[in-house]
């Protein structure tokens, strides 16, 4: 199956089945993919039956970037959290001093992102 994204960005979709629940549910994972490179790839919770990869494009989930404060010449850690869909937090992560920040994002801002990367 091909999607349409956004205008003038079709993706490949790839459904596979991770887990069954005795339940009757299911884990699976959606990979959109250009020319069958997965590009980006989105993970439902325990559902019943198949996922609906259109309305998973505009899911909400959140991803965190790391910026270790244990190296030299650290990034320094911005004075507010002033980006929309962004929090800052600051901590360890693993045993390392860091700050992190958590962005919350759509699957589908995430496969445009990732596919107007591509180059060839």
């Amino acid at each position: 199956m091909k999607l349409q994204v956004a205008p003038g960005i079709v993706v490949g979709v790839e459904v596979t089945q991770k887990q069954v629940c005795p339940a009757g549910t299911a884990y699976w994972r959606v990979d959109y993919t250009v020319e069958g490179v997965c590009i980006h790839s989105a993970a439902t919770g325990a559902i019943w039956g198949r996922p609906d990869v259109i309305d998973l494009l505009d899911t909400e989930y959140i991803y965190n970037i790391y910026h270790y404060t244990d190296i030299t010449n650290p990034d320094p850690l911005p004075d507010s959290d002033n980006r929309e869909g962004r929090v800052v937090r600051v901590g360890t992560s693993g045993n390392r001093p860091a700050w992190w920040e958590e962005i919350t994002t759509t699957h589908r801002k995430a496969i445009i992102h990732a596919y107007t990367q591509i180059v060839e």
